[in-house]
């Protein structure tokens, strides 16, 4: 049976990785960057060539130079360094100047599915909860897919209705919506944009937006006790970071994510586990990171924007 949103639920969905002491975290970075860099190494045809490598030694890695390789070595470029097979497809637009082909093997999507279920626990989604998104589907990444793998991990109610930028959207939702009660709204910028500031529709008590670097305005803005902010740049990972209930900065996922701040506050990423590994990705995102304790019991860093 589907229950209610328990506020004073545990707010971590995987303390065992999400409260580690700074040493133990700080150890685990290092044991999946050092297996990273050994994939690496095993793999000379990669776009990064021969190793031994030093991650802090690469380039950075630019929207255009990745949309550049993908193009030259279709159809994902030349930075597999897993060979399980890859089961999902899709078009990444986050900090790339086009569309641009990426995909997931199952192991991929497994990870994906616990990391967006931990940042839609920290948004207040308690297991067993009652969600509605209003993303695109298909292949368009965030979207709807990678959502539901999350809601799936958290045994909640995933209800997509699609975009809702405008009244007729809003009508069909909110019939819906009248029925089931959802405590949170998963949402893209677009839609909260609208939503946020419309009446005659059930409100929930939180909205959850899924932002990509395109939104960096909207990432660098004070925070809001109802709106719980997710950074997505689906390339490396599409739950990079997200606000927790402090609402004090965004907890990166640093099982998964490497995050360098570099030339002053360069946002730098690098998917550690992922089969198709960007390294040292540049989002065109400038922050900070604060390793400060967060009184949410979460231990992982926090970029500020």
């Amino acid at each position: 049976m589907l229950a209610a949103g328990d506020k004073d639920a545990a707010a971590l969905h995987g303390p065992n990785v999400q409260a580690l002491s700074a040493e133990d975290l700080s150890a685990l970075r290092a044991q999946r960057r050092d297996a990273l860099l050994a994939r690496l190494a095993a793999t000379p045809d990669s776009r990064y060539g021969r190793g031994p490598h030093r991650l802090e030694a690469l380039p950075p890695l630019s929207g255009a130079d990745f949309a550049a390789e993908v193009e030259a070595h279709p159809p994902f470029g030349r930075i597999r360094l897993v060979p399980d097979p890859l089961i999902r497809a899709g078009l990444a637009t986050a900090a790339v100047p086009r569309p641009t082909p990426i995909a997931w093997t199952r192991a991929d999507l497994d990870a994906e599915a616990q990391l967006g279920a931990r940042a839609l626990r920290r948004a207040g989604l308690a297991t067993r909860g009652r969600s509605s998104d209003c993303l695109d589907g298909g292949l368009v990444t965030p979207g709807t897919l990678a959502v539901s793998d999350a809601l799936d991990a958290l045994d909640a109610l995933a209800l997509p209705v699609g975009p809702v930028t405008g009244a007729p959207a809003l009508q069909r939702a909110a019939e819906v919506w009248d029925i089931v009660q959802p405590q949170l709204l998963v949402v893209d910028a677009p839609s909260l944009a609208f939503l946020y500031g419309t009446d005659g529709y059930p409100r929930p008590r939180t909205f959850a937006v899924l932002l990509t670097p395109a939104d960096a305005a909207e990432l660098a803005a004070p925070a809001r006790d109802d709106v719980c902010r997710i950074l997505s740049v689906p390339q490396v990972c599409s739950f990079v970071a997200g606000e927790c209930r402090v609402r004090d900065g965004y907890h990166v996922a640093e099982d998964a994510v490497l995050a360098e701040i570099v030339d002053g506050g360069r946002l730098l990423l690098s998917a550690l586990t992922r089969s198709l590994t960007l390294l040292r990705f540049d989002t065109g995102l400038r922050g900070a990171l604060d390793r400060t304790p967060c009184s949410c019991g979460e231990r992982h860093a926090r970029l500020r924007f």
